[in-house]
This record gives C-alpha cells, sequence and structure tokens, in this order.
C-alpha cells in the first residue's frame, strides 16, 4: 500500500493542538526537539547548547536529558510551544515557515532564505542544517551571521493578547520572539496576510545547529514530539549535577 506524503505543516498542527502549558504551575506539554549525541561528546555538547542560550538563540534555556546506553537524548523547547500556548487561548495563530535571519552586529536584519511548511514534508530547519547553510558559531563569536528562524502569522486585531500572552510565557522560562511585527507589514522582510501580523521567532535548534557547525556528530530532529515541561531541568542545574 502507497503510503501518503505528510508534509511539515500537518504535523505541525496535530502538535500544537496538544500543547497543554501551565506556566503557572510549571507544569503541562510543550513540543520539544530531540537532538542525539554520543556519550563521550555529551558535556560538550551541553556546553555548547549554554552558549547558545545564553547568546539568546534558544526558546528556553529548560532541557532533558535522557541516557540511551551509549548515546543520550537532549530535549529542547521548540518555539512551536509559542503557537499552542496562543491557540489554547484563543488566538488563532499559524506557523508560516522556517528560515535564515541575517543577524549584524546582534542586531537582526532579514530573513534571507525561507522554506515554506506547506510546502515541504522535511521541517525547514533541519533541511537548512544539513546543507550546512547556517553561521551560529560565527553570529555568537562576532554578532554578526546567520540564525535558523520562523515565522507566524495572527490576525491584526490580537496583538494586545498576545504580548500578555508572551509575558506569561516568558515567566514560565519561554522566550524566543525574534519580531512582532505591526498589522500589515514585513517581518524581517517578510510579508504578512492583509488584516494580520507577523511574529518572528527563534528557531529552537539552534544550540544544536552549533554543534553540528564545530564538528560533533549530533542527530537533531525538529519538532519531534511532546515533553512535559516538569520533566526538564535548566541547563545549568543539570550540568552542574553532572560536575
Amino acid at each position: 500500500m502507497r503510503e501518503h506524503l505528510v508534509f511539515a505543516l500537518g504535523r505541525i498542527e496535530n502538535l500544537i493542538h496538544q500543547v497543554s502549558l501551565d506556566p503557572e504551575r510549571g507544569a503541562g506539554r510543550v513540543i520539544t526537539n530531540r537532538s542525539l549525541v554520543a556519550r563521550e561528546d555529551l558535556h560538550e555538547t551541553l556546553e555548547i547548547f549554554k552558549d547558545a542560550i545564553d547568546s539568546d538563540l534558544a526558546v528556553s534555556p529548560l532541557v532533558r536529558l535522557e541516557d540511551a546506553g551509549d548515546r543520550f537524548r537532549i530535549y529542547t523547547v521548540c518555539s512551536m510551544t509559542i503557537d499552542g500556548y496562543l491557540i489554547k487561548h484563543g488566538i488563532p495563530v499559524r506557523p508560516k515557515g522556517g528560515g535564515l535571519i541575517e543577524v549584524i552586529d546582534r542586531e537582526t536584519v532579514r530573513f534571507t532564505d525561507m522554506i515554506m511548511y506547506w510546502a515541504t514534508t522535511i521541517d525547514p530547519l533541519d533541511l537548512l542544517v544539513a546543507q550546512e547553510l547556517t553561521g551560529i558559531c560565527e553570529m555568537m563569536r562576532t554578532g554578526t551571521g546567520r540564525i535558523l528562524g520562523n515565522l507566524h502569522e495572527a490576525p491584526m486585531l490580537s496583538r494586545d493578547t498576545i504580548e500578555d500572552l508572551l509575558d506569561e510565557l516568558r515567566e514560565a522560562g519561554i522566550m524566543g520572539v525574534v519580531e512582532l511585527g505591526e498589522p500589515n507589514m514585513e517581518v524581517l522582510g517578510m510579508p504578512v496576510e492583509r488584516d494580520h501580523l507577523g511574529m518572528a521567532l527563534v528557531g529552537g535548534t539552534n544550540p544544536a545547529a552549533a554543534a553540528v557547525e564545530l564538528g560533533l556528530d549530533i542527530e537533531t530532529e525538529s519538532i519531534s514530539g511532546l515533553t512535559d515541561i516538569s520533566e526538564m531541568r535548566h541547563i545549568e542545574d543539570l550540568m552542574d549535577r553532572m560536575l
């Protein structure tokens, strides 16, 4: 029997509607990315992840570590969690696409590349990393480079509510908003639908992409599944326990 192609957008939407995060309780499911790393490379990988997180290139400092024998699984919060939280509170936000954001002197300038979620069966950020198109370590070192990000749209009348909900997420340690646009205005050079506003979010797999740039053998799957946030720990606390 021939299997139907599953486009990235359909998979994303299925996960978004399962987000159940409660920031006040620090509980509920968030969407996570999963990285596999060799046991002997774990400490170096976590150091790189921490550097990226400290450079505001991640959605959250919260991670989950899982022993898988000769390798470890590292779970990081995916930016699609933000969509799920907004939808849970009545905002019909829509993920549009993933791409590369040019950063100059630590200021985000524009999307240089964009792959729409409805047009691909492979996550755009995974594809861009595989093509070695990122410049995340350069950005961390010099302030100029290309990082992973994605674009989302929401009705323009929801802007004030979105800002309030983003404040709630921030208290739970979930951030990652690069730019919240004005109604009917471009966001980082990308147009938005009429009567909508755009929202650019940092890609949750930037830390893993930085590790790839530095030559580590790491396998990452963006938007891989759901994790209860109560099972995640701040990366600094996790590393302190490993010492």
